[in-house]
């Protein structure tokens, strides 16, 4: 969900910001039906190591308020395809190995041709930016899953494969936004919102379970195999927690059944998707 003012209310949670005790990046403030908006990655901690997700996960300002993306390509970045629809001006923030923030301009955005802005939980939420430079050298492109982990992988079960999240966005303690990239672990689950070909996320179970929150939406969902990880979805947003401004339970866009699109939209921005090598975490 995006930072900004919210648009609609309802239960469920179009584009969280990071909830900081979740790995969820979000976008704007954009409440769906009829609920309030979430903030950062939900009881997630702050993101310390200069190696791990530091490297690829970016902060989105958008006309409508901010979005989390990964960054996969030498001047791209990945998100939410509700994060880019807004006609307006946009800024990418990354940080450098000490955690200082950069700022680079936005060339052009592109939600994915499929993605209704007009429908609450639209599919094909997916969106690409690229930035007018490419990104310096403290930054990595992260690595596109090259087999599996599209929808039909997940064919709607719960898998509990342990996955990250990771965002800017807000905190359910607070509603403001401090730009503090936090990160948390959740499991795969069946999706909150079914259909439209989402996945879901879950928290553990108890009082401090981990989500998503306002500006957490578009950001990455990585999947580590010893010490590099691949972005395996783009958070979207959830239904909401009860009481709470937050998603425990949330829901996201495979990112291995875009690869083509991305490739192609690339392609005619005069440039690729890709890896010039892994992103590391350090164990």
């Amino acid at each position: 969900m995006h930072s900004g003012p919210a648009k609609a209310q309802s239960s469920l949670l179009q584009g969280f910001s990071v909830v900081r005790q979740a790995l969820v990046p979000c976008a704007l403030a954009l409440l769906i039906g009829g609920a309030t908006s979430a903030g950062a990655v939900m009881r997630g901690e702050p993101a310390r190591d200069p190696n791990g997700t530091r490297r690829s996960t970016v902060l989105i300002e958008t006309p409508e308020g901010i979005c989390t993306g990964a960054i996969v390509g030498p001047d791209l970045v990945l998100t939410a395809g509700h994060c880019v629809s807004a006609r307006g001006r946009y800024r990418v923030r990354y940080l450098d190995r000490s955690f200082r923030r950069v700022n680079v301009a936005v060339a052009r955005t592109a939600p994915h041709p499929g993605f209704d802005p007009a429908h609450g939980f639209a599919s094909d939420d997916v969106g690409l930016i690229q930035v007018a430079r490419p990104f310096g050298s403290d930054a990595r492109p992260a690595t596109l899953p090259s087999g599996g982990w599209g929808v039909s992988w997940f064919g709607g079960t719960a898998t509990g494969e342990e996955l990250i999240i990771a965002g800017f966005g807000s905190t359910e303690r607070s509603r403001a936004r401090d730009g503090i990239l936090r990160e948390a672990l959740m499991r795969t689950a069946q999706p909150s919102v079914p259909g439209r070909g989402f996945a879901g996320l879950s928290g553990e179970d108890g009082p401090n379970r981990t989500g998503m929150c306002v500006g957490d939406s578009g950001g990455p969902v990585y999947r580590r195999e010893g010490r590099t990880f691949t972005v395996v979805g783009v958070l979207k947003g959830g239904t909401t927690d009860p009481g709470r401004e937050c998603t425990s339970t949330p829901i996201f866009m495979p990112v291995r059944d875009y690869v083509s699109w991305l490739r192609q939209t690339a392609a005619g921005w005069n440039t690729s998707v890709g890896v010039t090598g892994t992103i590391e975490m350090r164990q």
